[in-house]
């Protein structure tokens, strides 16, 4: 709104209020009998008055006023009915023998209209013409054509001849780019006749670019039109503009426009409600914390915008840890965040394992757990070498029936406790159960399928350079307790050990 608006607004809104002072008069003409006019008698149209059981009479009263808004008053008499029979036409139905009806409006002193001399008459058709105490004018915009209001109200294209209560008025003429806008008083001695000298609002206008930190929402006259920038072609005067951004309080800019130039306005940016922040962490040393992707320093009591955050907290040898937080206005948030220190060593975990056993060459496999330090496993073997040959012969009469070499494998379960002495190192003492069996290159053969058992005892050395990644060695030694078949000969013959010490080596993977 330019400046000259904002003055006749002002000025208009001023005058509306003084309208109850200025006490204007509602205006009656013309009133008169309609002898030919059969509305008051026709059915349809007619009103009875229950009480004499005669016709009404009807008054058509020729209004710019809706029927809502207009009161009647007949005296000793009873208004028998009204209604909007058209816009700009209200019928009041009254009794015979009514002489005058008070006719009241909100915003003007009444008016009497008066059966001159006479009563109205049962059955007969009455007409009057009333509007507000004034004249009629003619408006004549300097551009023919142009479209012209008063008060708000469309009332033609110019030329317009009509009639307007007296005092003051806000007019206006419009014509593409060409405006006239001002305030007309109309006194009852007074011009009749009003010129409305238009002018090119092109010429009065200029443009401005509004922009502001934050990506802030500007509003301008109430209404949201951009987010960090706004660009706009007023009419020259000065204007105010908002930023305001949630959490934020909001700013104001006033700033002015010049005709035919374009300017640059920062607007001021919403200054952040704050509240405060009081972190520690646990260890209390040497824990980096991120906020976004710069390193954020925490201190003991700190002052910060209202808002939604996440800080990441780090320390070498201890689970990440994020933590999300809203700082509210005028409060205070107190917290510790604990890291938890990584468990290299893990109580509770499942784990896969390969490894390489000696002096018996094999390469086992391994799978197994721990339970709250409780370790049971089950593991494979699979021996890399054959035998030396072990030389058969009939039991009975000791005929040679040929040399033959042997692979071994195992098959073995365990169970132990872990023992964890340090960070990254751990024990586990083990008893168990193997079987070692005999495969010859024909199931034939014999001697294929011998197995012997034995007790183990050992215990597994563990290390850990990584989470989820071990490495280990575990010395074991098997005492025999029973055998299959002639294996003892196999053994003995073959070079291959009945239980005894092995060493394995290996890698296993932990979740």
């Amino acid at each position: 709104m330019t400046m000259k608006s904002l003055k006749i607004s002002i000025l208009f809104t001023a005058l509306l209020c003084a309208l109850p002072t200025l006490a204007q008069k509602l205006e009656m003409s013309e009133f008169k009998v309609l002898e030919n006019d059969l509305t008051a008698r026709l059915k349809g149209s007619e009103l009875v008055d229950e009480n004499s059981g005669k016709r009404a009479a009807l008054i058509r009263i020729y209004t710019p006023f809706p029927n809502e808004v207009l009161g009647f008053d007949a005296g000793l008499f009873q208004i028998l009915g009204r209604k909007q029979a058209s816009p700009g036409e209200v019928w009041l139905y009254v009794p015979e023998r009514t002489q005058k009806v008070t006719i009241t409006h909100p915003k003007y002193r009444p008016t009497v209209m008066w059966f001159e001399g006479m009563e109205a008459e049962s059955g007969k058709t009455y007409s009057v013409v009333l509007n507000v105490e004034g004249r009629d004018v003619t408006l004549i915009a300097s551009a023919a054509n142009a479209e012209i209001s008063v008060d708000g109200e469309p009332q033609g294209k110019s030329p317009v001849n009509m009639h307007m209560p007296l005092g003051s008025h806000l007019v206006r003429a419009e014509l593409g780019s060409l405006l006239y806008e001002d305030i007309v008083t109309l006194t009852p001695d007074g011009t009749k006749t009003f010129n409305l000298k238009m002018e090119d609002e092109n010429l009065k206008y200029g443009d401005v670019n509004i922009t502001v930190d934050n990506g802030a929402e500007l509003w301008f006259q109430d209404t949201r039109e951009g987010v960090g920038s706004l660009h706009k072609h007023l009419r020259a005067g000065s204007y105010i503009v908002t930023a305001k951004l949630p959490d934020h309080e909001d700013q104001t800019t006033t700033f002015s426009v010049e005709a035919g130039k374009t300017k640059a306005v920062k607007a001021t940016a919403p200054v952040p409600h704050l509240g405060y922040m009081e972190l520690t962490t646990e260890p209390a040393h040497g824990v980096t914390v991120m906020l976004a992707d710069s390193v954020f320093e925490l201190m003991p009591k700190m002052q910060m915008p209202v808002d939604y955050y996440q800080l990441d907290f780090s320390k070498r040898g201890y689970y990440p840890q994020s933590y999300k937080f809203r700082i509210a206005r005028g409060e205070t948030l107190r917290d510790t965040i604990r890291l938890e220190k990584i468990q290299y060593v893990k109580k509770t975990t499942a784990y896969a394992a390969v490894s390489f056993a000696v002096p018996a060459t094999s390469v086992g496999f391994t799978i197994g757990g721990y339970f709250e330090n409780v370790n049971l496993e089950a593991s494979y073997n699979l021996g890399m070498k054959r035998s030396k040959p072990v030389e058969w012969y009939n039991r009975t009469d000791k005929i040679y029936q040929g040399s033959y070499d042997y692979r071994m494998d195992e098959i073995a379960v365990r169970a132990g406790y872990q023992l964890r002495f340090a960070e990254r190192f751990g024990l586990t003492p083990q008893v168990g159960f193997m079987i070692q069996k005999l495969s010859a290159k024909d199931k034939n053969y014999p001697g294929n399928g011998y197995t012997q058992s034995s007790a183990t005892v050992g215990v597994r050395f563990s290390y850990h350079p990584v989470q989820h990644l071990g490495i280990f060695v575990t010395p074991e030694y098997g005492i025999p307790v029973s055998a299959k078949g002639d294996i003892s000969e196999v053994f003995k013959q073959g070079g291959l050990t009945r239980g005894g010490f092995k060493a394995s080596i290996g890698i296993s993977v932990s979740l």
